[in-house]
């Protein structure tokens, strides 16, 4: 009996400490998987300071799974919102001096680059009240000046004068292309989009509401011409501060920033 007895003790002793040893690792087992959720809660709330300081890190984040050529197109983009938010940053003299070997002809709108000494009066040849059916002298004039790229920006009065009639507008156009290529066969030729108008300004003169229409007539043409259309329109959205009261004609500020367009799409 009493060996019988020391057996069982024996055993419930061993029982004991196998036990003891069993709650041990879950002890263990409980401490390592708190010490992993700290350590993920740390890293959520390291990242997440991270991303707070730092709003480029979940931008590009962001960003990660599209194509290539998407992420250049939106961080050209996005340099250029930077730009357009201080357009002051720009270096006019600079502009000039890429610009000595190109020529703008355009209306009233362009003279801002004269009236603001963005560019020299040698850069450019603008005349108010300009149209396509009157742009034939003011084109002689720039090919005088020898330029080895030439801009238009013209269509602006011609919204009123066509009186809607994209098709009549577009064939004045394209006479004055044909004179340019007669007289300068190789010369480059960059035609820039009608600027947008505020809704106030079309209240007064509704031709005006036609921009979109013949900036698409416009472009056709060009790709029909095999000629580079500049489209503007994108950067004057949302900046109604940028025009003078008659809701038509800019203040200096988008000035260099168009030029910029029109030097990007040159490659000058």
């Amino acid at each position: 009996m009493r060996q019988k007895s020391r057996q069982n003790k024996g055993r419930d002793k061993g029982q004991t400490i196998r036990q003891g040893t069993r709650m041990a690792w879950y002890v263990i087992l409980l401490l390592i998987l708190a010490g992993v959720l700290l350590a993920r809660e740390g890293r959520s709330q390291k990242q997440e300071k991270s991303e707070e300081d730092f709003p480029a890190l979940s931008w590009i984040r962001e960003q990660e799974q599209e194509d290539v050529k998407e992420i250049e197109k939106k961080l050209n983009a996005k340099e250029q919102a930077e730009q357009i938010k201080d357009p002051a940053k720009l270096d006019r003299g600079s502009l000039k001096e890429r610009f000595r070997n190109a020529v703008l002809v355009g209306d009233s709108v362009a003279t801002g680059f004269l009236d603001y000494e963005i560019l020299d009066s040698t850069s450019i040849v603008a005349l108010r009240g300009l149209r396509t059916d009157t742009a034939g002298p003011e084109i002689e004039k720039a090919l005088e000046l020898a330029p080895e790229v030439m801009f238009l920006s013209i269509g602006l009065n011609d919204l009123e004068y066509c009186r809607g009639d994209s098709g009549l507008f577009i064939s004045r156009y394209t006479a004055r292309i044909q004179e340019i290529r007669e007289q300068a066969p190789k010369l480059p030729i960059y035609v820039n989009s009608i600027l947008p108008v505020l809704p106030e300004a079309v209240e007064k003169k509704p031709f005006l509401a036609q921009v979109d229409a013949f900036n698409g007539a416009l472009e056709s043409m060009c790709e029909e011409q095999n000629l580079v259309f500049i489209d503007n329109s994108q950067m004057f959205q949302d900046h109604a501060d940028w025009y003078q009261k008659d809701a038509v004609h800019l203040k200096s500020a988008p000035y260099p920033l168009w030029l910029e367009q029109m030097e990007e799409a040159a490659g000058l």
